[in-house]
């Protein structure tokens, strides 16, 4: 014991004299600071989210005002947590930019010999090596330019997500307008079929009509109570659907209104160059993007496993001190000597030929999976290309139908002013009217879909501010 405290007293001492000092100084400079901790507590993350609102939202009118589908993507962009997840992962990525830029720190060895076949008498040697890895010529960039590449490819699922962000957004907002405008019809058609259902009792009574008309009437009227309770469902579950793509509780949504006025005019949505369009997706959407951004990668991975078939240097240097035995002080006798070593891999039993091929076969799997992804797009653009004129003509044959019964309510109506008509079949006529409108309503909301379809198949919104305040991001590029 001690000789070894001896032998430290003599690592201190030649440190002193200036040998490993600086060293020894960079690196407790290193281990010298570190980033503060930051716990998350699942208790206070739940109860910052439950005092989410939507107010908090800034350069955006009152919620109360009414937003339109632009404000409601602001809110969305600012609050939804996936996107802030996913923001973060890029920063994460990119992170590793720095990384890939810094040159690798010599490893230092401190090490102690003890010599027992000494001239003198025993002693100890003391030594310090330094371990410096030369790189080989262009490996620091290819693993810039591969931390640059991933960085790319987040951005690009950054890209894709958000999108996805605003098509559940749409879907959400139409399905609320949709089930909304659907139950004030079917509260509508509800009063006329109880009110026909109600005569139709008096004209049984009075021996006019058969009890199995008046079936017949009780069971249709339960099916459009029952056809209510589903919009009403369908509301709620929307009105869920939002509050959750916007990142806010479902209580932050309490009297803040919905609304899409021309969401049923769909006479004025159209598409006016789907081939231009159509060109830029099939080589700019985020798929796309993301898929030549794993082949760089796959590339990139490639020239690395070639690269090592080039022997990469470790230069070792050296420096050993002692004196002439344990039992004399160390000051007054001091002796050292330099060394230098140099390592490298000798390919003696391999060339890296199995890597080689590994890597190989990543790049063509990469490049097929690239071809499969456009393939995929192509196939999802020509079915909303063929989808959308058919939703068009759908509304287009139903608004028709409308027209028709709309007009025969009102002949009806001016019959029974002018007493060549009864109650009963004026309630027959507003029925029919009802039950018309709500079939617009529903081939409106079917050509709403498929619009939105073409909307994703060319990860653009078609029209509306919409299309000026989405990130760059999102459009599709090169």
């Amino acid at each position: 014991m001690r000789q070894i405290t001896r032998g430290m007293r003599q690592l201190t001492s030649a440190a002193g004299r200036g040998l490993p000092a600086p060293l020894l100084g960079a690196l407790l400079i290193g281990c010298a600071s570190a980033p503060p901790p930051a716990p998350v507590v699942p208790a206070d993350t739940l109860a910052q989210f439950s005092a989410r609102r939507l107010e908090s939202v800034p350069d955006l009118p009152a919620p109360t005002s009414g937003w339109d589908r632009a404000q409601w993507l602001t809110a969305a962009l600012h609050l939804n947590p996936q996107l802030a997840a996913e923001r973060a992962e890029v920063a994460a990525v990119a992170a590793a930019e720095r990384t890939a830029a810094e040159h690798p720190n010599p490893n230092m060895e401190l090490f102690a010999e003890y010599l027992t076949n000494a001239a003198a008498s025993p002693a100890w040697l003391y030594g310090i090596s330094l371990d410096f890895l030369l790189r080989r010529p262009g490996e620091r960039a290819r693993a810039r330019q591969q931390a640059a590449v991933q960085t790319a490819l987040a951005q690009s699922q950054l890209s894709e997500s958000i999108w996805a962000v605003r098509a559940a957004l749409r879907q959400a907002l139409l399905d609320t307008v949709y089930a909304q405008q659907a139950t004030v019809l079917l509260e509508s058609l509800v009063a006329d079929r109880r009110a026909l259902l109600a005569t139709d009792r008096n004209r049984l009574r009075l021996g006019d009509l058969s009890r199995t008309q008046l079936l017949g009437d009780e069971l249709e009227l339960a099916r459009t109570e029952q056809r209510r309770q589903q919009a009403r469902a369908r509301a709620a579950d929307a009105q869920a659907r939002l509050a959750a793509v916007v990142g806010v509780p479902a209580a932050a949504l309490t009297g803040v209104p919905v609304r899409w006025e021309d969401w049923t005019a769909i006479d004025t949505l159209s598409a006016a160059v789907p081939g231009q369009w159509r060109a830029e997706a099939l080589v700019g959407r985020p798929q796309i993007i993301g898929a030549l951004r794993e082949y760089d990668l796959a590339q990139i991975h490639l020239d690395g496993e070639v690269a090592k078939r080039w022997p990469q240097l470790r230069i070792t240097p050296a420096y050993t001190w002692g004196a002439e035995g344990v039992h004399q002080d160390p000051l007054d006798q001091f002796a050292g000597e330099s060394a230098l070593g140099v390592s490298f891999e000798v390919p003696l039993f391999n060339q890296h030929q199995g890597a080689i091929g590994e890597a190989l076969g990543r790049r063509t799997a990469a490049g097929e999976h690239l071809k499969a992804v456009q393939a995929q797009i192509y196939e999802q653009i020509d079915r909303a290309e063929l989808a959308w004129p058919s939703a068009q003509q759908a509304w287009a044959e139903t608004r028709n139908v409308a027209s028709v019964a709309d007009e025969q309510q009102q002949a009806q109506q001016r019959a029974l002013r002018a007493g060549a008509s009864d109650r009963t079949e004026v309630l027959a006529a507003q029925i029919v009217t009802a039950e018309a409108q709500l079939t617009v309503l529903e081939s409106a909301y079917a050509a709403q879909l498929a619009f939105g379809a073409l909307e994703d198949a060319y990860r653009r919104p078609l029209q509306g501010a919409e299309s000026q305040m989405l990130p760059a991001a999102v459009a599709p590029h090169t």
